[in-house]
């Protein structure tokens, strides 16, 4: 059993300039090889070689103040509409956004837009790096950035909720969930907006789940009742479907792999 491929949306950690212009270059080569604009967002130049476009912070994103998820998703909506108009194949961006979360208000607007964004990169050849300087932020303000990407890079964190394909779910439920992820766990599905499709279901894509503990399931039962619906955790393991059937949850329901 494995988890759909993912999507090109990744969360980079980075200690000094040097290391972000290197993944920065990789990423930025691959996107040019498969015809994509460039874009690199930052203070500094694009990598050398890349034949990106430099964009300034403040062209791209507000700087200072808490984005607006909805308008800063169709900021790169645009732009990638405008890649696919000019005869390119998609859009990618690497961003230095450091700047946009230092603060708990605009961590709190920016998850909410990173996940609205990471729904149109699942299914759409737009493609992104979040580069954030791991010496602003503390490992629990890093891993509320990082888990809403499906890939990250020099870090690592214990789950990960992001988009996936409609026919998959509602979005991917990765990793592994016990006491410790509680918190985030349930700020993290608050900021995804996850909402049940015409009147139905919520479901995830758990078959990249490796572990969850009992608790995690009455916490994700409590969360479905407190949104009125219910939560389906589709292509689960054996061993979650187990633990589910011991508990008997209200408002969870699990889906094992075939």
């Amino acid at each position: 059993m494995t988890s759909e491929p993912t999507h090109d949306h990744v969360c980079l950690a980075y200690d000094d300039p040097a290391t972000l212009q290197a993944y920065a270059q990789a990423f930025l080569t691959a996107g040019v090889a498969a015809g994509q604009r460039v874009w690199y967002v930052g203070p500094d130049g694009p990598p050398p070689g890349t034949g990106a476009r430099h964009v300034r912070l403040d062209s791209a994103y507000s700087e200072g103040a808490a984005v607006d998820p909805q308008e800063q998703a169709a900021v790169f909506l645009r732009a990638f509409g405008e890649a696919l108009d000019e005869g390119f194949t998609g859009l990618r961006v690497v961003a230095d956004v450091t700047p946009l979360v230092r603060t708990a208000e605009q961590r709190d607007a920016f998850c909410r837009y990173e996940h609205l964004i990471d729904r149109y990169m699942a299914v759409h050849r737009l493609s992104g790096m979040c580069a954030f300087r791991r010496d602003v932020f503390d490992e629990d303000e890093l891993a509320e950035l990082a888990c809403l990407h499906p890939t990250t890079t020099n870090l690592t964190v214990p789950f990960r909720l992001h988009a996936c394909r409609p026919e998959l779910g509602r979005a991917t439920l990765a990793g592994e969930l016990d006491m410790t992820t509680a918190g985030l766990l349930r700020t993290t599905m608050d900021r995804a907006g996850l909402r049940p499709a015409y009147g139905g279901d919520v479901v995830l894509n758990a078959a990249g789940l490796r572990f969850l503990d009992h608790r995690t399931l009455i916490r994700l039962d409590r969360w479905a009742a407190d949104n009125r619906t219910t939560l389906v955790l589709r292509s689960a393991n054996d061993t979650v479907a187990r633990l589910a059937a011991l508990l008997e949850p209200a408002r969870l329901r699990v889906e094992v792999a075939p």
